[in-house]
């Protein structure tokens, strides 16, 4: 009973995470790939067969989530991964230093209602209405929150420079 309950949470889960990881891994498909086998795999280990998830992609979503936090954070500190993604050697000449995975870490680096709002309105692409709808707040305050969260990001992120490379 348990693998058809498995199979069916499978295919009703796997695409949409797999599409919420490559939003937030920049489209790097091998490290979406891995990030969402290792979570299938730590579902299988964790979960009990008689207590199911009552929100299965919501649990697999966190716990994705959290695997690229730490990949992320790994990287940082060093060259050793367990990841078929190596970190790169360095930008590429005329792209900023700031990368996608730079940009969710320091997302992620935010306190918790700040980070959430980003990742809703910039991965998960949702308006500034349903946001709203979702939080039972208003439009406008909505908007306020997202321009404070903006400014506590940059904050972050590394000095880009004046824009177009211009200095004053």
């Amino acid at each position: 009973m348990f693998e058809q309950q498995w199979l069916a949470i499978y295919r009703e889960t796997v695409r949409p995470l797999y599409g919420y990881m490559s939003r937030r891994t920049g489209g790097d498909r091998a490290l979406t790939e891995d990030i969402v086998q290792e979570t299938y795999l730590r579902a299988l280990g964790r979960w009990d067969p008689k207590a199911l998830p009552q929100t299965p992609l919501a649990w697999l979503k966190l716990v994705a989530r959290n695997i690229l936090i730490d990949h992320l954070r790994q990287r940082k500190r060093g060259p050793a991964s367990v990841w078929t993604s190596d970190p790169p050697a360095g930008p590429e000449p005329g792209k900023d230093d700031c990368g996608s995975s730079d940009l969710f870490l320091a997302v992620t680096s935010l306190d918790r209602k700040k980070a959430g709002l980003l990742e809703e309105f910039y991965y998960d692409g949702m308006s500034v209405r349903e946001i709203a709808e979702k939080r039972g707040l208003s439009e406008k305050a909505v908007e306020g929150l997202l321009r404070r969260a903006r400014q506590a990001l940059k904050a972050r992120l590394p000095d880009q420079g004046p824009v177009g490379g211009q200095h004053a």
